[in-house]
């Protein structure tokens, strides 16, 4: 069962905006429920430390709702997938934010294994299954190069997924790089306990 962890922020460089004050609904969940967790809804949202502090610019804060729900829908990767990209990108950039957030994403709402999980933050790639392998290889070299990724890894996405889906990958990656970088110029931080880089304050460790 997915228990919302509620991340706080202790000295953001923008105020967080109080949950009252967003928009009660946002259309892009309406639109998109039957592919979201029953636990993403725009309650879900409004208590992010993301969208509130986005939404002191109210277009932008919905924009990033918009946005990060077309990215987690319509990439035609299946969750864990998703996940997998974003938690590649997180260990890049060592940003224990979203590394935090996005190892419970993966864990109890797509079903990733804590094994799994563990494997992508040591880079063990021989532990992964050949697609979460690929798609970790791919996204540290997009992170590295900044998106100049080499020919031979392009053409290994390529026979792996059609165009459409490397599209979604591409700017899946794209996407979690920017908020990366967002959450640190705004010095979004976790109030919780770090969850641990191998998940050594995971609730449920095995």
């Amino acid at each position: 069962i997915f228990t919302e962890r509620l991340i706080l922020n202790l000295m953001p460089r923008v105020p967080l905006i109080d949950s009252a004050k967003l928009p009660e609904e946002y259309n892009i969940i309406e639109k998109k429920e039957d592919q979201l967790s029953a636990e993403i809804d725009s309650s879900f949202w409004n208590r992010q430390p993301t969208v509130r502090a986005f939404s002191n610019n109210p277009e932008l804060g919905a924009t990033h709702v918009l946005t990060n729900t077309i990215m987690w829908t319509e990439t035609n990767l299946s969750a864990a997938e998703v996940e997998c990209v974003i938690l590649t990108i997180a260990r890049e950039f060592n940003l224990e934010y979203e590394w935090h957030d996005h190892v419970f994403a993966a864990i109890e709402r797509a079903g990733m294994s804590e094994t799994t999980v563990r494997a992508i933050y040591d880079d063990k790639l021989e532990q992964l299954d050949r697609t979460y392998r690929l798609l970790v290889e791919y996204t540290a070299e997009y992170v590295s190069k900044h998106g100049d990724v080499s020919d031979e890894l392009h053409d290994r996405l390529a026979e792996a997924y059609d165009e459409s889906t490397v599209v979604g990958v591409v700017m899946l990656a794209g996407f979690y790089v920017s908020l990366s970088h967002e959450i640190e110029a705004l010095g979004l931080e976790l109030q919780d306990e770090f969850v641990g880089w191998r998940l050594e304050n995971y609730p449920h460790n095995s």
